[in-house]
């Protein structure tokens, strides 16, 4: 379903939310500030901050602009899945992250359905983790933390990573010419308006994203779902379920209520989302009163008003929809959408920020090695044909799940495996990889990452090395993964080794195997995991996907690798 500007205003509509757009005016008058930035992010929350920190990892200086003064009064909740961990662990951001999320979580909290919160009777366990099991896929983890936690982090590293986040700033137009993008933003505090050129612009401005409007991109899916409710309180239920979350989401499922709780703050506070009372589905601005939250509250809970009597902080409606952009990026190809401008989904599953720092990591090394020479503009186009197909995927499963947990239909609707939706997935025919023959990519977009398939287009797979040199403690294959593109063989003196100290780039170079030094594979996970033989090698991308295999040959193994490279950055 593809819907306009005006019906997604409608659709979209809520209390606490502006109809921004941007509106042409004359700014000739306005003079250029001398200050200027390779890249301009437009919104500043978890995606648009984690793109600003990523481009800074590749050496590129960004700001971002959001017209909010600061985060969200109203609290959400942030599951990292596997696949953000990872990106956290690049930046070196996953342990403190974790060290965060543990004052109040379980390690892999998963999710659950039951009838009520205390005492009700278990539905369904839902994502719970095997440690064992996610050991031999990822050294990460899937971290359940409060957003009050996680912004922060993002916002406190923004200077150690040259990326400015400038908050109370509208932009007001952007205009896009063939080598620039001009960019007119207001101070909201000040009332001063300035005027920027940049390169690239991208856009994290949310699900009614002006800039995907101003494109004229298609917004299509399934559609609005419900009108929802999030109430936030405080009430100390550590007496009925203990101070530790063992469950990040508690799914709520009775034949008067339909909701959940996130806690958070050792079970002292949280929010509830109220999905449906009775037959009622959809909740307006102003009709739901204190008193009607408080008895959501008892319902949702099982708890009585003898036994707590909740504070209601704060109540937010908002719009649960699921739909997917037409294409990710501007006919003239300096403007790109990402996050929510780009896709919005139901939070079931916990995939919708995540998906928007996926996008963010795909595009932070394309724009670097872009500004820097090292690749083509049409490098960039890439990051749609990759990154739309499967953005449209996850939406879909996000809906899926949406459909069995919420709306609990019967028969069920398809759902990939969790592991394989964060991890496996398989970028298609077009992107930046030289597709093998003969390791053909089969039609499903995704593997189980357990047993990989170690195609071009998919993720590196991770095992653990011993670090044979300077610590005793494993690493991960995907720890050896930086700013550069990194060149794996598992024979000693390869000839794709050589011929990467000639390549036009430059490429980190391993050799992994039982005895080699500094990393060594005492069990041969590398070559199995990454289907290597003697004579081969493949070629990692710097987001930690395959671009290339190189297959044994007598010779040319220089102008072959050479070849690989430039196919892999479209020169």
């Amino acid at each position: 379903m593809t819907v306009t500007a005006q019906q997604l205003d409608e659709t979209l509509s809520s209390a606490n939310l502006a109809k921004d757009k941007f509106t042409p005016f004359d700014h000739s008058n306005i003079p250029f500030e001398e200050e200027e930035w390779p890249v301009i992010i437009i919104g500043s929350s978890m995606v648009g901050k984690t793109l600003g920190l990523l481009l800074g990892y590749h050496g590129i200086k960004s700001v971002s602009f959001d017209r909010h003064s600061k985060a969200g009064a109203h609290p959400r909740a942030a599951g990292i899945n596997f696949r953000t961990s990872e990106i956290l662990r690049q930046l070196g951001l996953e342990e403190f992250t974790l060290e965060q999320s543990g004052k109040e979580f379980d390690l892999n909290a998963g999710m659950l359905i039951v009838e009520k919160l205390v005492g009700g009777k278990v539905i369904k366990h839902l994502q719970e983790h095997d440690p064992e099991h996610v050991k031999t896929f990822t050294p990460s983890n899937w971290v359940w933390i409060s957003q009050r936690m996680f912004e922060p982090i993002l916002g406190q590293n923004a200077e150690r990573f040259n990326s400015e986040q400038r908050h109370g700033h509208q932009v007001l137009l952007y205009e896009e010419h063939d080598d620039h993008v001009v960019v007119v933003v207001k101070n909201l505090n000040t009332g001063d308006i300035k005027k920027y050129k940049t390169q690239y612009v991208v856009a994290c401005d949310g699900n009614r994203s002006p800039t995907r409007q101003n494109e004229g991109i298609s917004w299509d899916g399934p559609g609005v779902l419900r009108n929802s409710l999030g109430v936030s309180f405080k009430s100390d239920l550590s007496p009925f379920i203990g101070k530790r979350m063992v469950h990040g989401v508690v799914y709520i499922a009775n034949k008067d209520i339909g909701g959940g709780f996130r806690l958070e703050n050792e079970g002292k506070q949280g929010i509830i989302m109220v999905n449906n009372v009775g037959s009622k589905t959809s909740f307006e601005p102003g009709t739901v009163t204190t008193e009607d939250a408080k008895q959501y509250f008892y319902q949702l809970s099982g708890l009585t008003p003898d036994q707590v009597d909740p504070q209601i902080v704060s109540m937010n409606y908002w719009t649960m929809a699921a739909y997917t952009a037409g294409r990710f990026e501007s006919k003239g190809g300096r403007v790109f959408l990402a996050g929510d401008a780009a896709h919005t989904m139901p939070p079931t599953g916990g995939l919708g920020g995540n998906t928007g720092i996926a996008d963010a990591h795909n595009l932070a090394w394309k724009l670097a090695y872009v500004l820097s020479g090292k690749a083509s503009h049409s490098l960039l186009a890439t990051y749609n044909i990759e990154r739309q197909p499967i953005d449209e995927f996850t939406v879909t499963q996000a809906y899926n799940r949406f459909q069995n947990r919420i709306v609990m239909q019967q028969p069920p609707a398809s759902e990939a495996p969790d592991e394989s939706i964060e991890l496996g997935f398989r970028y298609p025919r077009g992107g930046a990889f030289v597709p093998e023959e003969k390791y053909s990519t089969p039609k499903e977009l995704y593997d189980d990452p357990a047993f990989p398939s170690a195609v071009p287009g998919s993720r590196f797979p991770h095992s653990y090395l011993d670090d044979v040199v300077s610590s005793d403690k494993p690493i991960s294959t995907i720890d050896l993964v930086k700013t550069n593109f990194v060149l794996v063989t598992i024979d000693p003196y390869s000839p794709w080794a050589a011929a990467a100290s000639k390549a036009p780039i430059d490429i980190d170079v391993y050799t992994l195997n039982a005895t080699s030094s500094p990393y060594r594979d005492i069990k041969g996970n590398v070559e199995k995991k990454c289907r290597l033989k003697p004579g081969e090698a493949i070629l990692v991308r710097p987001d930690g996907f395959i671009g290339w295999r190189g297959t044994r040959v007598d010779s040319g193994h220089e102008e072959k690798l050479k070849d690989g490279i430039n196919a892999v950055l479209k020169k």
